[in-house]
């Protein structure tokens, strides 16, 4: 017996309102399960959408890139991996797609999940608390280890830390995708130095950061400089979007005359590097052949095992239910700080 699906659609491009209906339940293919979603996550590129700033090819679309749920279908090739009633975190998107359809975007009760992009869960960890994680963890990944961005080196055995007695800059430490990518550079060994707002230093600093500076310090370039003089800097994550922080990236990195190189998460920002700064981002790496995603998530899996992992920024449930999802994007969109919003299912 199918599965009784239901999504909040975007009818139009014009539209600013979702519909909730029925939708069309996918059974998974190869190295795929469908979950019944227990939370969903928002992230900017839903706002975005809704507000038809970057449109999709095909409507009627469903949204949504974050999702925790329970295993409820799993095709054979993942006998041996997952099993019905698996607790799992993934990511999701409208950019992937299936004959037509939107089976992996996460704003829907029932969601197609590929393998390279998920991980289970412990009992002890909340669906709420998990879904922050997936999108954050991914697009950091990208920017930070990829051939294409920064390539920094991952560890490839337990206990091996590659970035020992190295730099890293992180604009937008607080922000999801930035303190995804604190965490991941702490792990891999690297020393973080954050920029963030005044009120968010303690919680980058919670996330490993050995330092956090204020992004809207007038001195900020200066002692920033100044604190990083003799070390070995990696290179900038830029993790906002924002052409002024590219501009002061560049400034910065041109002064302390190491490596000239940022990766940043805005379309785009490749032709905006300034005083002989290159500027790479995370989407040179998609579709790309690598063991490095693998790699990351198997240690989200291990680090929430063993509980080393931080679930920030801290999820702020507004909402439960398919009909909430309007409401959380809008909210979203008004602007929110070291939060993620998500709506429990």
């Amino acid at each position: 017996m199918s599965l009784q699906n239901r999504a909040a659609w975007l009818m139009a491009k014009e539209s600013p309102m979702f519909t909730v209906d029925s939708a069309p339940h996918t059974t998974p293919s190869v190295n795929e399960v469908v979950i019944k979603t227990k939370a969903i996550a928002i992230n900017p590129a839903d706002a975005i959408y809704l507000k038809s700033v970057m449109l999709l090819k095909d409507y009627p679309a469903i949204l949504g890139c974050d999702v925790a749920g329970e295993v409820v279908e799993v095709h054979p090739s993942l006998a041996e991996d997952y099993s019905v009633g698996d607790r799992v975190i993934a990511q999701g998107g409208a950019a992937y797609r299936r004959d037509g359809t939107y089976c992996y975007s996460t704003f829907q009760e029932y969601v197609v999940v590929r393998a390279a992009r998920m991980t289970k869960i412990p009992q002890h960890v909340a669906y709420e608390d998990a879904v922050v994680l997936p999108l954050g963890m991914v697009t950091a990944l990208a920017c930070l280890f990829m051939d294409q961005t920064l390539a920094l080196p991952w560890p490839l055995e337990h206990g091996e830390k590659p970035g020992q007695g190295k730099t890293l800059l992180v604009w937008g430490a607080s922000s999801s995708v930035g303190s995804c990518g604190v965490q991941l550079a702490v792990h891999a060994g690297y020393e973080v130095v954050g920029i963030a707002s005044k009120r968010n230093h303690e919680m980058v600093k919670g996330l490993g950061a050995t330092a956090c500076f204020d992004q809207s310090d007038p001195n900020l370039v200066e002692d920033i400089v100044q604190s990083l003089k003799g070390k070995a800097v990696m290179g900038a994550y830029d993790a906002i979007h924002d052409d002024e922080t590219l501009n002061t990236l560049c400034e910065i990195l041109d002064k302390i005359n190491d490596r000239r190189l940022i990766a940043s998460i805005s379309p785009g920002a490749e032709a905006k590097g300034t005083r002989g700064v290159k500027i790479v981002t995370n989407f040179a790496a998609i579709g790309v052949e690598s063991d490095i995603p693998k790699l990351v998530w198997q240690w989200i899996h291990r680090a929430m095992e063993n509980k080393t992992i931080k679930y920030m920024p801290r999820s702020e449930v507004v909402g439960k239910g398919l009909e909430d999802l309007q409401k959380a994007v809008e909210l979203l969109g008004q602007g929110v700080s070291a939060k993620k919003l998500v709506v429990s299912i």
